[in-house]
């Protein structure tokens, strides 16, 4: 479910950019990246699904978070916009995560050492994204 900020608002198909809210863990943030809203955000949500989908890390800032222990956004899926639901649909099982004191990128739970950066579609949920494993799904 879509919970707006600011009465303001995204359509499906847009491109956005989503990342976990740090004030509200439950939920991710999207961020319209088109259309009049464009770099502001747009609303809520506890489930986002994408497509065409680009994971991105900002080195630098990610460098500042573990040197100074600062809370900060420094990485985020880019996309385009599917859904937003309160959980995540059944078919999703492959985990992309990211856990900055490990790595400073995504990568599969099955498969840690290998950095994920694209994903055909799938849902960020919790903290991860579940991508669907079919024959024309994630570039891993």
């Amino acid at each position: 479910m879509f919970v707006p900020y600011r009465e303001r608002s995204v359509q499906v198909g847009m491109r956005v950019r989503v990342y976990r809210n740090l004030l509200k863990p439950n939920f991710f943030s999207i961020q319209a990246m088109e259309g009049p809203d464009k770099g502001k955000v747009v609303g809520y949500a506890r489930a986002v699904g994408l497509e065409n989908v680009r994971f991105v890390v900002s080195k630098k800032t990610w460098e500042r978070v573990i040197s100074e222990g600062v809370r900060t956004v420094f990485a985020f899926a880019d996309g385009a916009l599917v859904d937003c639901l309160e959980a995540l649909p059944a078919g999703f099982d492959e985990r992309i995560t990211l856990m900055p004191l490990e790595r400073c990128y995504f990568f599969n739970r099955q498969r840690p050492e290998i950095p994920v950066t694209e994903a055909a579609r799938g849902y960020l949920f919790g903290s991860d994204f579940w991508g669907a494993a079919e024959p024309a799904g994630l570039d891993l």
